[in-house]
């Protein structure tokens, strides 16, 4: 990959993907019920490495004309194959203080580790912070450690305890900002929720981790130990994606292979099939 970035038009919206590297996952992690073997007859299919289930780490940064937002934040430091982010960002032509509003999907270390430097103060200095409020709610409850989280709990309240004066807490569906809605879609976490853009009879869902890879779109009932409330995410992957395939709109999918991770869903008899954009990337 030549570049950490890729620049889009969605109508008169300036949009970067940007990417902050990447995880090799375990199998047996992403598809918990599924034999390796038809696991790698799926990603060779594909022509996808077949060791490991790899994916990127992309986010993405919207200019509307009346915001500058950021979805998601990065992972930071919690591994040493991510944290370029903040590179990429510069790179693209964005300082993160222009950034007005940031939007977090959900609350787990890869989307918000990025959000203090080293000192531990905000990156984001001028920044509004949006998140549902089931989502931060869970966190900080007594819930979170005893539902497979326990690693993820004390980074996700060192990284979001400094914003808290600055964050919104959503409590409903709504256009947020002009041009900038958010759609419930719990499941993979109890707040979940997915950022829709939408700009001159364009729209893009920047979808999170509503589905984690493309072979959870083509075999629904594949299903990743990363969601914890299977049956949520369930519907929420059919919500999501049938609306991204009924309308035809633009999705980028955090970890969707390749980078950028932007691209159509189509309807099948039984799921969707991912259609990434062609570029030069």
């Amino acid at each position: 990959m030549e570049l950490g970035y890729y620049c889009f038009q969605l109508g008169n919206y300036e949009c970067v993907s940007l990417y902050d590297g990447f995880h090799d996952y375990k199998h047996e992690q992403m598809f918990t019920n599924v034999s390796r073997a038809d696991v790698e007859l799926a990603l060779q299919a594909q022509g996808l490495s077949l060791h490991a289930v790899t994916t990127p780490f992309t986010f993405l940064y919207v200019n509307t004309g009346k915001n500058k937002v950021l979805v998601d934040i990065g992972a930071g430091t919690i591994s040493p194959t991510t944290g370029q982010l903040p590179h990429n960002l510069s790179m693209a032509g964005v300082a993160p203080e222009s950034i007005d509003s940031i939007f977090i999907t959900h609350a787990h270390p890869d989307h918000i580790g990025g959000v203090l430097d080293d000192s531990g103060k905000p990156i984001f200095t001028q920044a509004t912070y949006f998140i549902c409020r089931v989502e931060w709610d869970f966190w900080f409850s007594e819930q979170a450690p005893s539902q497979g989280w326990e690693w993820a709990t004390g980074i996700t309240r060192a990284k979001l305890t400094p914003i808290k004066d600055k964050t919104v807490m959503l409590d409903r569906e709504d256009e947020i900002l002009p041009g900038v809605s958010v759609l419930f879609a719990p499941g993979h976490t109890p707040g979940h929720m997915v950022v829709s853009f939408s700009a001159q009879g364009e729209r893009l869902l920047y979808t999170g981790d509503t589905v984690l890879h493309p072979l959870h779109l083509e075999h629904p009932d594949w299903l990743p130990w990363f969601d914890r409330l299977p049956e949520l995410a369930a519907a929420s992957k059919s919500r999501i994606f049938d609306l991204a395939a009924s309308t035809q709109c633009w999705v980028m999918g955090q970890q969707f292979p390749p980078f950028p991770s932007l691209g159509h869903v189509v309807k099948h008899k039984v799921g969707w099939k991912w259609q990434p954009i062609e570029t030069a990337v």
